[in-house]
């Protein structure tokens, strides 16, 4: 016996063992893919400047360039005293054109914004900030549009960085949001509870980022809670740019993106629950109607009678046939309370009824 306990005790410590192992796996595994997922975004911000930095540098200077040989030639055209007023306006509509078809880009309306605008130079797109900005909406991915690659290498590697990141950082976030669910799950005993908690929590929680983003910004109200919300349904416009440090637009689209996540989840496993459900009580249905139609027959056959839907409706409706079986069936027939009689029931095809009792008595006769 001391044998046998000991060797259960040292059983149990294996189990408990096995149990903390993979506990401590699985704590691995998350803890991972958080981080895989961030080095991920950081490295790929770094590669887009080493990338993106000798191009901006020689586009600035081309469009600053053209810029100026379009300002010299327009005042030397336009001081010209042989010229006609509409010669000029023409000169001065053709300067315009030149000029928007320059800005059209993001370079070049970034290069004007600088230069002119805010009488500032040098002042760099692809930073490590914007860039991270760049690699995180690209993986999770939102897609604002503020900054894009223009060299042939970086667009190549953009489409690379994107099948690799986009599944990596989307497992990461859904396994997050899984992770938080299963946590949340285990204090209650239904799903209806969670599923109305998160569903208020995504209703609240782009109006939150709206009021901040409202706050710190220059953004009205509306703009803000727009903002908020096509950013973390990952729909990203592009259209509204508010100057917010890149680290709490960041950590605003990922919290976001989890929440939507975890919503999906508890909503879609709540919509299967009552799916399984009404499949339940489908089937329930069928066994329900296939008893009717044996009762149907066994009363055909035993009482020579043919028994219209009305009477098995009643039958139904009173109860019975829920509790009848194959025995019950066999039975001798004991008359209920509320049943209808069917010996003194005349039924619309009596001629029916009269040909199989007669039909019985002249095989009982035999």
């Amino acid at each position: 016996s001391d044998n046998k306990s000991e060797k259960k005790e040292e059983e149990e410590e294996e189990d408990q063992r096995c149990c903390s192992m993979s506990k401590l796996r699985s704590t691995f595994i998350h803890i991972a893919l958080l981080i895989t997922s961030a080095a991920y975004i950081f490295i790929g911000a770094l590669i887009f400047v080493h990338l993106e930095r000798p191009y901006e540098v020689a586009e600035r200077e081309r469009v600053l360039a053209k810029m100026d040989t379009l300002m010299q030639d327009l005042i030397s055209n336009v001081s010209s005293s042989s010229l006609s007023d509409e010669e000029r306006d023409w000169l001065l509509d053709e300067y315009t054109s030149e000029i928007f078809e320059m800005i059209d880009t993001p370079h070049g309306s970034h290069i004007f914004e600088t230069h002119f605008s805010n009488s500032t130079e040098n002042k760099d797109m692809w930073t490590l900030s914007s860039a991270v900005l760049f690699t995180s909406t690209t993986v999770i991915p939102v897609g604002y549009g503020y900054i894009t690659p223009i060299s042939p290498v970086s667009r190549l590697f953009v489409v690379i960085y994107g099948m690799i990141g986009i599944p990596l950082v989307l497992v990461t976030m859904a396994d997050a949001g899984k992770f938080l669910s299963n946590f949340i799950t285990q204090f209650f005993t239904s799903l209806t509870i969670p599923t109305m908690i998160f569903l208020s929590l995504l209703a609240i929680y782009p109006i939150i980022g709206g009021v901040f983003f409202h706050l710190i910004t220059d953004m009205t109200l509306m703009d803000a809670i727009y903002f908020s919300l096509i950013s973390i349904f990952t729909i990203g416009f592009g259209d509204l740019a508010p100057s917010v440090n890149v680290i709490y637009l960041v950590l605003f689209i990922v919290f976001g993106v989890i929440l939507v996540t975890i919503t999906i989840d508890f909503v879609a496993a709540e919509l299967i629950d009552h799916i399984h459900y009404m499949g339940r009580h489908v089937g329930k249905a069928r066994e329900l109607a296939s008893k009717m139609f044996s009762l149907a027959q066994s009363i055909n056959m035993n009482r020579g009678l043919t028994v219209g839907m009305t009477q098995l409706h009643s039958l139904a409706r009173f109860g019975l046939l829920s509790k009848l079986d194959e025995n019950a069936l066999k039975a001798p027939r004991v008359h209920l309370a509320f049943e209808p009689s069917l010996d003194d029931m005349d039924y619309m095809d009596c001629g029916a009824s009269r040909d199989i009792r007669a039909s019985r008595l002249s095989l009982y006769n035999i």
